[in-house]
């Protein structure tokens, strides 16, 4: 394998293997990420990876990422800087690193496909913060050092699974050589799109409604794992064909022929599953177009990117028709037995409450039961999973298994000692792996101090003020135009470094950021749902989401290094016996109204949509009145709350009411009148900040803040 990386510069003609030259075409054709732009010439061993999220449009300048390995535990991995650590010293601790665990995985082995998976893992590892290649030139133009060695190899490795099914070595010489053909097709863009999902995830009862939220939400990403790994099987393709599987939407690169003669068929097959499965109300929708040479180019591919989801939108209009028209007929017009389906997403939840390790297996494909749970549906299309909280003996093979992938959840150590010794099975290949995600649980202790998981219940006691829950969704502002609009030279590696970026993100970091949240708290009061692609979903004690939101809205802002690229939630919140799924879904409404600010970037709480530097006044504010009214002398009552937010609801007589009303507080209450004076400016006098348009939502936050318990 290491020759072939050695000859990859050679002229053709040099080559002695025809994987070589597959892989010396799929290079170059990656390798157009490769740009110059003017820019000072750096030692390329000192040269550190450019972020690039501050590569796009209306940034303001380059930052880099530390030289480190993926690590999910640590800040450093993730944050840019204007300035940043890369030397021989630590390339050389990186390789070490790599090497060592590569043997420790492959010793006294021979080579099978499961250690495909594994090499791509430890090269995500290793490699994600290293470019691929530095502005070592002398010349005024230089690379631009923007894409990771990892996203290089993987974009590599795709295109080269396609080139090798697609191309005779003879047509490989000629895409190589001076006579290359532009317009020869080469792969096909794949995009398939889970639709449904919002309506699905809040069909949930009362009954163990948390358990069922977090069940359903990981079932759609197994869902979206299952059919895009159906299809690579389809196609005989690697794990690194599959570009991103995240959100319920997936991207694989196949060979063009190949998918042309075999996409209808797969799409019918998709399409005929889930419809047993769920009678129409989760469907995939599936759609492709071809990948000529030249659109590898960078001022090409970001078209076939957007013109791939524009496709998808517009196979949106025909759901189903794949079916055919007797059959549609038959299921839309004919009467069904009324299926009463426990699909056990109950269980799923609890299961994932301590998981720590997850186990998938290919098996073969499996007829759906007239009655089926969630492991039926991932098995019809070939995959099974099994959960674990720590390494045991033996994996527990299911039936018909034909390999096993061991990943570690939300940490990168996958290699340990004794997940190698533990997690094998006898005649099993196994890869190992990672997620990085993995759901944040909250926990108490019992009488015993023993550990236990808290309810909603004890999670809504540990919020300050009344004891209520809340929701808090948050997603990426206009992701879509992120990718089309403001991301320069759009290659296929740059994109894929783009989405892996915002993937690490919010898979990796914003779990890291609750579960630090928690600790910090006397009481664990945030239960993360679920983070991914580039939104999240979280419940908790009402009072700390607020605080919990703008805390990742901060990281968010660092991490993609200004305000170019911009991040929206909504908070809901209700008595603790409000049913979950409903103010789960008013979350989502919520959200819909932080996004009709104009200009976005905003947040809606106690149901008012406000721009996220509106929120920090309004926050700032809420802090100088809960002083006021928890102050050791002169402590302001309750009833200036309901009294203050009744004067300003007066559009007509507000100004003369609030003049009276404020000499009496500072003749009552001596020690306040900073305080009162100050809010009595700051609400009477034209400002930039319009406080008086936001003082029922401070009145109300405040009110909530300071209400006991039992009220």
């Amino acid at each position: 394998m290491w020759e072939y990386f050695q000859n990859h510069h050679r002229p053709p003609k040099q080559l002695q293997h025809a994987i070589e030259k597959q892989v010396i075409l799929a290079d170059r054709l990656s390798a157009t990420e490769r740009e110059d732009e003017e820019r000072e010439t750096e030692d390329f061993v000192e040269a550190a990876l450019a972020s690039p999220l501050s590569r796009l449009k209306g940034a303001s300048q380059e930052y880099r990422y530390s030289l480190t390995a993926l690590n999910l535990q640590t800040r450093e991995t993730l944050m840019p800087s204007e300035s940043s650590n890369a030397n021989q010293e630590i390339y050389k601790a990186l390789w070490d690193a790599f090497t060592d665990e590569f043997h420790k995985a492959t010793a006294g082995k021979h080579y099978t496909q499961a250690f495909y998976q594994t090499i791509v893992a430890l090269l995500q590892k290793y490699t994600s913060r290293m470019p691929s290649a530095t502005p070592w030139e002398r010349r005024g133009d230089k690379t631009i050092p923007d894409i990771s060695l990892y996203d290089h190899l993987r974009t590599t490795a795709a295109i080269a699974a396609c080139i090798g099914q697609e191309f005779s070595e003879t047509e490989v010489e000629t895409q190589l050589g001076s006579h290359k053909n532009p317009n020869q097709k080469i792969c096909a863009l794949i995009k398939g799109d889970i639709s449904g999902i919002q309506a699905f995830l809040y069909q949930i009862l009362s009954d163990g409604a948390a358990n069922q939220l977090r069940g359903r939400s990981f079932y759609i990403q197994l869902l979206t794992e299952a059919i895009a790994h159906w299809i690579l099987k389809q196609f005989e393709l690697p794990i690194t064909n599959l570009l991103l599987a995240t959100g319920g939407h997936f991207y694989i690169l196949t060979p063009y022929t190949e998918a042309k003669e075999k996409l209808d068929a797969l799409r019918q097959r998709i399409s005929e599953k889930l419809w047993t499965l769920h009678n129409g109300d989760i469907s995939c929708i599936l759609a492709g177009i071809s990948i000529k040479a030249r659109d590898f180019e960078s001022e090409n591919f970001s078209n076939k990117w957007a013109d791939v989801s524009t496709k998808v939108q517009q196979r949106k209009q025909e759901k189903w028709s794949e079916i055919g028209a007797q059959e549609m007929f038959e299921n839309l017009f004919e009467p069904h037995p009324n299926r009463e389906i426990d699909w056990k997403f109950d269980e799923l939840g609890k299961d994932l409450r301590n998981a720590e390790y997850l186990a998938t297996f290919e098996i073969s494909e499996a007829a759906i039961p007239e009655k089926p749970d969630w492991r039926d549906a991932i098995n019809a299309f070939g995959m099974d999973v099994r959960t674990y909280q720590n390494a045991v003996d033996q994996l527990e093979t299911p039936e018909r298994a034909v390999n096993a992938v061991v990943y570690r959840l939300g940490d990168t150590d996958f290699l340990r000692d004794d997940i190698l010794k533990h997690f094998q099975s006898e005649g099993l290949p196994v890869s190992y792996d990672f997620r990085m995600f993995r759901p944040v649980i909250a926990h108490t202790h019992d009488t015993n101090d023993e550990k236990k998981i808290a309810d909603y219940d004890y999670i809504a006691d540990a919020a300050e003020g009344v004891p209520w829950l809340g929701a808090l969704r948050m997603d990426v502002d206009d992701l879509g135009t992120v990718f089309t609009d403001k991301l320069d030279k759009a290659t296929i590696s740059r994109l894929a470094s783009l989405s892996e970026a915002l993937r690490l993100f919010f898979e990796g970091y914003v779990p890291e950021l609750c579960r630090n949240y928690n600790k910090e708290q006397d009481q664990e009061i945030l239960e993360l749902i679920y983070a991914g692609g580039d939104d999240l979903f979280l419940v908790g004690g009402w009072s700390a989401l607020p605080e919990i939101a703008e805390q990742i809205r901060s990281e968010f802002r660092q991490f993609v290094t200004g305000d170019h690229v911009t991040l929206s939630g909504g908070i809901a919140i209700e008595h603790k016996k409000y049913p979950l799924y409903q103010f789960a879904a008013q979350s989502g409404d919520a959200e819909k109204g932080a996004k009709s600010v104009d200009g976005k970037d905003a947040i809606t709480f106690l149901r008012k949509p406000m721009r996220w530097s509106d929120f920090k006044e309004i926050r700032d504010w809420h802090q100088q009145f809960l002083g006021a009214m928890r102050a050791d002398r002169d402590r302001l009552p309750s009833i200036f709350l309901t009294r203050l937010n009744q004067i300003y609801a007066d559009k007509k007589r507000w100004a003369w009411r609030s003049l009276y009303y404020f000499h009496r507080l500072q003749e009552r209450y001596k020690s306040q009148v900073a305080f009162l004076r100050g809010l009595q400016n700051e609400l009477n006098l034209e400002t930039q900040f319009e406080l008086k348009e936001f003082i029922d939502v401070i009145t109300r936050w405040t009110a909530l803040r300071i209400r006991n318990k039992e009220d």
